[in-house]
């Protein structure tokens, strides 16, 4: 278990993080000092893309190995959401029925995260210096949540377990009040880097000394400071094997009627993925997923082939499981389980077997990127030229999209302000 905040590695206490000035080097200007012209907005990059913050997933306000005691700890519906953090929870009478295991886990993510104002507080981060922070196309609340982007790779989690529905349900239905609002119900484990905003990119001066100060920090793009998504970011922290997150979930639990009846979203897609019989609870939840992954795929296909004739012979790929399932596999990180039903044990004459279900949500704000990834993969699995073009459509269609996005963002007006 180990974390790192990046200041003790340049030999800088953590609570410095957001204090100290950092020189911004020349860049082949051959001047020093603040009076470099800067470039044009369209000419700044904006680097890679960041997914949405998922909902109801929060930055724990201090990372470590077995965070197991807060599952099943309810979260009062008087919480607002921007101020969720796990030392929130209370622990109620119907707590008892709330049990958790421990699941094997994989992906590389970037994505924002919410957090509230006393977990950055905790980890020795900066309010945001500006309004209108990056939220990633999720209705997330105050803009207080989302300027925190954390990339990482997850490694396993605890999960919230309840055997006995019905005596839980009882357990709520007879005691008011003790299971309303939310609970506790997973940790994230795995190692990665926590990343606060800093400001827009266009804002970032590319060459000279100084910068633009924000809030009294000023910034350098290389060494501690990266541009993602349009928006300057700096490294606060590395993390390695603790468990860094966490999530809430609804405490109205009735089994998992969500099997037949998928809730519905403006944000996005859910789809329902069953695992065929597995030998453990952790592969069949794996597999549960990339039934999840396979639907999504054949969802962006059928859209995709209904939009001209001239790509109806995609159709006959997505015919194809071994096609569709490498497909499946190009956009893993854009499909995201929210949760799982407990893994059904079906007897065998090999022995017992398990069968999972999987509620995955797809965000609308991944579909242009994911459409792109899932035709490229079925081109370079077949080489046919037909699909070839058709990824060159999207990409150009991508293309054109993100140009609009980036003088959208050019020609609005400035709202910078100070923080106090």
């Amino acid at each position: 278990m180990r974390i790192f905040p990046v200041s003790t590695q340049l030999g800088r206490p953590l609570a410095a993080l957001g204090l100290l000035a950092m020189i911004i080097p020349t860049m082949g200007t051959g001047c020093s000092g603040n009076n470099v012209e800067r470039p044009d907005a369209s000419q700044i990059a904006q680097g890679p893309y960041v997914a949405g913050a998922r909902e109801g997933v929060y930055l724990r306000a201090s990372f470590d190995s077995d965070p197991s005691m807060y599952i099943g700890r309810f979260i009062s519906p008087g919480v607002a959401s921007d101020e969720i953090d796990e030392n929130r929870g209370v622990q109620t009478s119907c707590s008892q029925y709330i049990t958790y295991r421990e699941v094997n886990a994989a992906g590389q993510f970037d994505e924002y995260y919410q957090s509230s104002t006393s977990v950055k507080a905790s980890l020795g981060l900066q309010p945001p210096a500006i309004s209108g922070a990056p939220s990633g196309q999720a209705s997330v609340g105050n803009e207080r949540t989302t300027n925190v982007r954390v990339r990482y790779n997850l490694t396993k989690k605890i999960v919230a377990h309840i055997e006995d529905f019905d005596a839980y349900n009882s357990c709520c239905e007879s005691a008011a009040g003790a299971c309303s609002g939310k609970y506790i119900g997973e940790f994230w484990a795995g190692e990665g880097t926590l990343f606060q905003n800093t400001g827009r990119a266009t804002d970032v001066s590319v060459g000279g000394q100084g910068g633009p100060d924000l809030g009294g920090t000023a910034y350098q793009i290389g060494g501690d400071v990266e541009v993602a998504d349009g928006w300057a970011w700096r490294r606060a922290i590395t993390f390695d094997d603790v468990y860094f997150a966490f999530r809430v979930v609804d405490a109205e639990i009735s089994g998992c009627a969500w099997i037949d009846r998928p809730p519905q979203s403006d944000e996005g897609q859910y789809f329902v993925g069953i695992s065929p019989p597995a030998a453990t609870e952790d592969i069949a939840r794996t597999m549960a997923m990339r039934n999840a992954r396979t639907q999504v795929v054949q969802y962006l296909g059928e859209a995709i082939v209904s939009e001209s004739l001239s790509r109806a012979n995609l159709q006959g790929y997505l015919d194809d499981e071994t096609v569709v399932a490498t497909a499946a596999e190009g956009i893993a990180s854009r499909v995201k389980d929210e949760r799982y039903c407990p893994a059904e044990s079906v007897d065998s004459p090999e022995g017992p077997t398990y069968i999972a279900r999987v509620l995955a949500f797809f965000p609308y704000s991944e579909e242009e990127k994911a459409r792109r990834e899932m035709v490229e993969s079925i081109a370079e699995q077949t080489g046919d030229e037909e699909i070839k073009a058709i990824e060159d459509e999207l990409a150009e269609e991508e293309d054109t999209t993100s140009e609009e996005s980036a003088q959208d963002t050019s020609e609005a007006p400035a709202d910078a302000e100070e923080v106090e």
